[in-house]
């Protein structure tokens, strides 16, 4: 079986200068639309919700076609998780390329040229693009003991410096992208209690800063530390930059949103008693405790008046219950007014619901959809029409 949860393995053991955006009219895209960034004329409008999923990149798995299926099915938005083509299994001779002074995209470009013609099509339809740093240079050495933070700053920092200033660049005429996600579930120790100023006071405004340097008007999406927690809003700092998307991810509870991955086993059912993690008790897991758990982000959205959106969010589909913890959250969703993102459809389909709970698992087909019409891939189907309404 193909490694399925690249990042959330750490967890089982415990995204063109200026896109303009408007309000699409009586249609479920975007308007896309192309502005110099150096006019500097504001932030982009965003559409009233956004509603779609993420993408991962392997061989294969961000096509013009699937961009195409996603607008049949009224996504208006996509978070593209973008890796080294190592990380991503598209290096064409599998050796690490550093990037350098001269080419600062070097471990990115099988990427960056699959990237380009999948955000054409993008543009053509109407779909906006948000890319996230994910697997970039470096983010495999970082010694998550490290709770100084000393590790995280070596084997990101620097990394995270190059590649935004240059892909801002890179991508600057690009009218699909919309937003770029600064760093994708920023952490640096399993100690959930430190509070991981290395990344609030150091890397993530120097990160804004650099981008800002090349692009003053495209959206900035941040998450808190560590992982993206949704409770940790509690301590997220509020950022001084008017276009700030302020984002969370939830797989709550983990032993069963992931089970069937590492050492989460199957068969646990939702609603139930369930432990979170392997190192804690079992309480009760309903549409309440689930809401309790992204409580702390809702209330940070409401008390500044920013937008919030849950970037990731899924569950295995063999989990037993999966269709109501689905439903469960996208009623909290559109409850709070918040944005979301399912995860996802492309790579390894264990997490794509339209395919049966005992379908093979496979690291990529050649579209979205895996033939079996279940009752959660026609909820989302169903919310994302509401996109056009």
């Amino acid at each position: 079986m193909p490694d399925p949860f690249n990042r959330r393995t750490l967890l089982a053991g415990l995204g063109a200068a200026g896109a303009a955006v408007a309000v699409g009219q009586g249609g479920a895209g975007w308007a896309l639309q192309r502005v110099s960034a150096a006019m500097n004329s504001g932030p982009p409008t965003l559409p009233a919700r956004m509603r779609g999923l993420n993408l991962e990149l392997s061989p294969g798995s961000l096509v013009p076609g699937i961009a195409r299926e996603l607008a049949g099915w009224g996504v208006n938005t996509v978070r593209v998780n973008f890796s080294t083509d190592l990380a991503a299994g598209t290096a064409p001779d599998k050796r690490i390329v550093r990037p350098g002074r001269t080419d600062p995209l070097a471990p990115y470009r099988t990427n960056l040229a699959m990237l380009k013609a999948f955000t054409a099509e993008c543009a053509a339809l109407g779909v906006g693009v948000m890319l996230s740093a994910s697997g970039i240079y470096g983010r495999d050495t970082v010694n998550l003991d490290d709770s100084s933070g000393a590790s995280f700053r070596a084997g990101v920092g620097n990394s995270l410096m190059q590649f935004w200033p240059a892909i801002a660049r890179e991508l600057r005429d690009d009218p699909a992208i919309f937003a770029y996600d600064v760093f994708n579930e920023p952490n640096y120790t399993f100690r959930r209690e430190a509070d991981g100023a290395v990344w609030y006071e150091q890397l993530m405004p120097e990160a804004i800063r650099r981008i800002r340097a090349v692009n003053k008007s495209i959206w900035l999406a941040v998450m808190p530390w560590p992982w993206g927690f949704a409770s940790r809003y509690t301590s997220m700092p509020l950022i001084d930059d008017p276009a700030i998307l302020y984002t969370f991810h939830n797989y709550t509870p983990h032993n069963y949103t992931h089970q069937g991955l590492g050492t989460a086993p199957r068969g646990v059912r939702y609603p139930g008693d369930i432990s979170e993690y392997d190192t804690e008790a079992p309480r009760r897991w309903d549409r309440a405790a689930l809401a309790a758990s992204m409580q702390p982000a809702f209330d940070f959205a409401r008390r500044h008046g920013v937008r919030m959106m849950a970037s990731e969010f899924g569950v295995t589909r063999w989990a037993p219950g999966r269709d109501r913890w689905v439903a469960d959250m996208l009623s909290i969703f559109e409850e709070n007014n918040a944005d979301w993102l399912f995860h996802t459809y492309n790579t390894w389909n264990g997490w794509n619901p339209s395919f049966r709970p005992d379908a093979e698992e496979v690291g990529v087909y050649p579209t979205l959809y895996g033939g079996y019409n279940s009752p959660t891939h026609q909820l989302l189907r169903r919310h994302w029409r509401l996109n056009a309404g």
